[in-house]
């Protein structure tokens, strides 16, 4: 028996059960051609890749998506505003892969989640970005309870329930992925020194901890960008300025993330 190793740089295509022959094609010509039989495992790797596999497609989603965020989302349709240090934001990239029919960003540039309640436009899909500029106003975070018991207290929780009630006023069926806020430090003081530093008694983590809590209420998927876009070793590299703002790399990463959470909801 062998123990075959395939090197893929992109996508990795199923192999079917019934296939007769199991062949590996470079630069047009075969270099490898086996029984299925012979075969105890294939072994995937990233390390030196040795040819591509076509990736599939854009899909066409049926349907409109409204953006909702910080600037971190204003910046997609704001990129020559970053002096030429990206190229473009993490919806342009969502949209290389899931073509919405219309994509309306209306994220705020410096905004709370209290400042985006009247902001959505009626769309079919939407995604929300927000925490992090709460985090650096350390807006209080505020409990599900607040969410579920609509407290209109001013917390981040209470204030995230006007939100997805002004969506659903909009459109009752609408799709909605909810997005922890990814990382960041620093800005100039604006944020602590690490990620994981408390800013006026108050850690980032707890606005993730309870959009995920939101989500898990209203059974919506979540863009885990605070578990899966950098940490405190590389977010400085995903970044623009010190840890705040993605760069090319930063927005790519978002984009891989929020694709994945959108494919849980988008209607074939």
């Amino acid at each position: 028996m062998k123990k075959l190793f395939l090197f893929v740089a992109a996508a990795i295509v199923g192999i079917a059960a019934s296939a007769q022959s199991v062949s590996i094609v470079q630069n047009g010509e075969e270099v490898v051609s086996l029984s299925p039989s012979t075969i105890d495992e294939i072994v995937f790797s990233m390390d030196s890749p040795t040819g591509t596999i076509a990736a599939s497609g854009p899909q066409a989603v049926n349907g409109t998506w409204c953006s909702v965020g910080t600037s971190i989302t204003w910046y997609n349709n704001n990129v020559s505003a970053s002096g030429g240090r990206f190229t473009r934001g993490y919806q342009d990239r969502v949209m290389d892969q899931l073509v919405f029919t219309k994509l309306t960003n209306v994220g705020d540039n410096g905004g709370c989640v209290a400042g985006s309640v009247n902001k959505p436009v009626k769309a079919d899909y939407y995604s929300i970005e927000h925490g992090i500029n709460d985090w650096g106003h350390s807006t209080p975070v505020g409990t599900i309870e607040d969410y579920i018991n609509n407290t209109n207290n001013g917390t981040f929780a209470a204030d995230y329930r006007r939100l997805i009630d002004k969506i659903f006023s909009l459109n009752p069926n609408a799709k909605v992925v909810l997005c922890t806020p990814r990382k960041g430090y620093g800005f100039s003081g604006y944020l602590p020194a690490h990620w994981y530093d408390e800013k006026g008694g108050i850690y980032l983590e707890q606005y993730a901890k309870l959009i995920r809590e939101i989500a898990e209420y209203e059974s919506m998927p979540v863009a885990d960008f605070f578990s899966l876009c950098g940490g405190q070793h590389n977010l400085s590299e995903l970044s623009i300025d010190v840890a705040l703002h993605p760069n090319d790399d930063g927005y790519q990463m978002m984009a891989n993330v929020l694709i994945k959470a959108f494919e849980k909801i988008i209607v074939k």
